[in-house]
């Protein structure tokens, strides 16, 4: 499925072009709303596609091989669906993950080719595939028979080849006619990384004077909440002339009516909202701290919520507030801001279950452990900490001012541009790859190091050819280049890490004992083989790793976590002192839950008035003294009965949601489901799964950076619980 029309038909009770244009919004808008869902018969990947990591994913299409979205990819081993980012790292990383062997066992077999080739062998293997392109009427290289669905959420994804024309489907559009719509590739926010096209009617086929101004500022406005632009935006002519050529005439809302009017009374009305949907939170709940740094130096803290609703196998995540914290700020300042953020939200410390925090600051988590809150470090805060600590290295540091130079110096150089970008075809590397970091995500600087690894003989050859280039500034030597090797094998565990919190549909606390144990126990462990540079990387990174989640009640919370988490109940990384210091306190706090739960149910019967004595059966009076009536099973008599019933449950696969799992077994083992809910409200990290790969968190985080402090707060409100409220956004928008 190519394309898809959405038909805007005239209504007949509609005397008006306005009329007309409303109902093509009211489309547009219920398009906006709607998940997609293709159903697929085959796994198909085109003949372009030669990375070695295609033969265990595929497109999804018909049974006649049509691809029906380039939006995901399916894994053909576990049916994973993985977003397609037009590059094969996130494949190898999926494969490394979850089928380590498939992936050992096909490069064993297809060894990269990394050797130097001849530039006439260069040439001449560019020759035959050109000609075997033009000859060959084999559309696919590898197509695999599999049922499945695939889901998109949200926007329209209807067409993504970038290289569909729209010139044939700009003819006879009016609205009585079909309302084509296309996507042609691009990036952006979160899931939205496509650059929508509506071809609209002509103008001649809608009045001037019909066009309502006021509709065109709700779009703005929406536009700046959704992409999380600044209000001055409609303050550039380009943008002015944009707006004027797709609706002219209209009116365009002025950067002080979008601050001043517009977006608090959209803010006023969600808090109002997001503050209802908390009230009717039953159980415990995560709070999530992260810390950031604006353009302008400035220090601010977002504070988020996560919660499960009763019965439903979902976590659900608020925004709450964004503070601006002062450098000077002490704790008695965070004990104040943290206790205001609880009132005004009517929080319960006791109903907390964790705080993760994406912060160092030693004043904020010195106010929440007075608070008798439990802190857990973000994960991705941590990782962050980690791989900056190396880069900061004194010899680390020149190396990455040299690569930075380089590839500065490469891509202003049109002649050395093209000559990389025939050299990464030619050598089937991904084009374009190699590009400057961002240094606050430290994924963009090792992506950025292990893609000049990948071209180190291009990159020396493309240099010495240039002019005017001091190598004393750009050229590294072999010993830089070894460090650089080593820095990028010691990482690429982090790295791994990431894209396995990146697949998760929400990463639970529960995943931090077993990650943790993995990267030190193993891929942090020092080899007879490591150089003394990657001995040293990997004994500072597992010191640090170790000493982040030292603190013996964060130990007890995560080993409590992935105790109730079914992928992991077994501990099998878990030794026998870390088996029997988790067991005890699980199994009182379940006693206690089930002592709760009783005394409850009893107060409630002791609480109804009787109203006259009954009376004995016959039974009763003959046989009572023999047949005493039991009055209850002990509560830690049924809490070993739970305890049993979930050991006894099969291990939940490492793919399946934890939630999922409990809301399917609670009727089982209900105390102990309940016991789980209190530790699955917690995420790992602070952001979540769509934030988490390098290109969507460097987005994200310059976009955040820009805001200025008086917007930050309610921008980042309305942004981050959009998909939540869009409803109430356009409800609140047309007031």
């Amino acid at each position: 499925m190519e394309n898809k029309q959405i038909i805007a038909s005239n209504s007949s009770k509609s005397p008006g072009v306005v009329d007309d244009k409303n109902e093509m919004q009211m489309v547009l808008a219920k398009m906006m709303e709607e998940k997609h869902t293709y159903t697929y018969k085959k796994l198909v990947v085109p003949m372009s596609m030669r990375s070695i990591y295609w033969k265990f994913f595929g497109f999804p299409a018909t049974d006649d091989g049509d691809i029906l979205t380039k939006v995901k990819i399916v894994c053909i081993l576990c049916k994973t669906q993985i977003a397609y980012n037009r590059n094969t790292s996130n494949l190898r990383m999926h494969l490394q993950n979850k089928h380590a062997q498939e992936l050992m066992d096909l490069e064993a077999t297809n060894p990269p080719r990394r050797q130097t080739l001849s530039q006439e062998t260069k040439e001449r293997r560019a020759q035959k595939r050109m000609l075997k392109a033009g000859l060959t009427n084999t559309q696919h290289i590898y197509t695999t028979t599999a049922d499945g669905t695939v889901q998109i959420d949200g926007d329209i994804q209807f067409v993504t080849d970038p290289n569909i024309s729209l010139s044939n489907m700009e003819e006879d559009i009016g609205m009585s006619q079909p309302l084509r719509v296309m996507i042609k590739g691009g990036t952006g926010m979160g899931n939205s990384g496509q650059n929508v096209a509506f071809l609209m009617p002509e103008e001649n086929q809608i009045q001037q004077s019909g066009i309502d101004g006021k509709t065109v500022s709700d779009a703005i406005a929406e536009f700046i909440i959704m992409d999380l632009q600044l209000p001055e935006v409609v303050e550039g002519r380009g943008f002015q002339r944009l707006i004027a050529t797709l609706r002219s005439p209209c009116e365009i809302p002025s950067k002080n009516k979008l601050e001043d009017e517009i977006i608090p009374k959209v803010y006023d009305t969600f808090r109002e909202s997001v503050a209802t949907n908390l009230s009717c939170v039953s159980g415990e709940f995560g709070l999530v701290i992260e810390e950031w740094r604006s353009f302008s130096g400035e220090s601010f803290a977002t504070v988020s919520i996560y919660y499960q609703n009763m019965g439903e196998p979902s976590l659900e995540c608020k925004v709450l507030t964004t503070l601006h914290i002062p450098v000077e700020w002490g704790e008695t300042q965070w004990g104040t801001a943290v206790d205001s953020l609880l009132l005004d939200w009517d929080l319960r410390v006791d109903r907390v279950t964790a705080v993760v925090v994406g912060t160092s600051r030693a004043e904020l988590l010195a106010a929440l452990s007075t608070r008798g809150l439990a802190l857990v470090p973000c994960l991705l805060h941590t990782l962050q900490v980690c791989a900056q600590a190396c880069f900061e290295n004194t010899e680390v540091a020149t190396i990455l001012t040299k690569c930075r130079t380089a590839i500065g110096a490469i891509v202003s150089h049109p002649a050395a541009c093209a000559a990389l970008l025939m050299q990464e075809q030619i050598l089937e590397l991904e084009e374009n790859a190699m590009v400057m970091d961002y240094p606050p995500v430290w994924t963009s600087t090792y992506q950025m190091l292990e893609q000049m690894v990948l071209r180190r003989n291009i990159i020396a050859s493309l240099l010495d050819g240039m002019e005017g280039i001091d190598p004393e500034i750009v050229s590294l030597s072999n010993e830089q280049w070894k460090i650089v090797e080593d820095l990028v094998t010691v990482l690429e565990p982090f790295k791994v890490t990431i894209m396995t919190l990146s697949e998760e549909k929400m990463p639970l606390i529960s995943l931090l004992k077993p990650l943790l144990w993995q990267l030190v126990s193993s891929h942090l462990k020092v080899k007879d083989s490591d150089s003394e540079t990657a001995r040293s990387f990997k004994e500072s990174l597992s010191d640090m790793l170790c000493d982040r989640y030292a603190d013996p009640s964060v130990t007890l919370l995560l080993q409590t976590a992935t105790t109730l988490d079914p992928r992991f109940k077994q501990l099998p990384y878990a030794t026998e002192e870390d088996k029997n210091m988790v067991a005890g306190p699980i199994k009182e706090m379940l006693t206690k839950l089930i002592e709760e739960e009783g005394g409850e149910q009893s107060t409630k019967i002791e609480d109804e008035p009787s109203s006259k004595k009954n009376r004995l059966s016959g039974m009763e009076l003959l046989l009572g003294g023999l047949c005493a009536t039991k009055t209850g099973m002990p509560a830690e008599e049924k809490a070993d009965l739970e305890l049993v019933q979930y050991q006894s449950e099969a291990t939940a696969p490492l793919d399946y949601c934890p939630l999922q799992w409990w809301a399917k077994i609670t009727a089982k083992c209900p105390n102990l489901g309940r016991l789980a809910r209190r530790y699955n409200c917690v995420p790992a990290c602070c952001a979540p799964p769509a934030r988490i790969p390098a290109d969507m968190q460097v987005l994200y985080d310059t976009r955040r950076a820009a805001l200025p402090p008086h917007l930050a707060d309610k921008l980042l409100f309305l942004h981050s619980n959009h998909n939540e409220n869009e409803d109430k956004i356009e409800a609140d928008i047309q007031k």
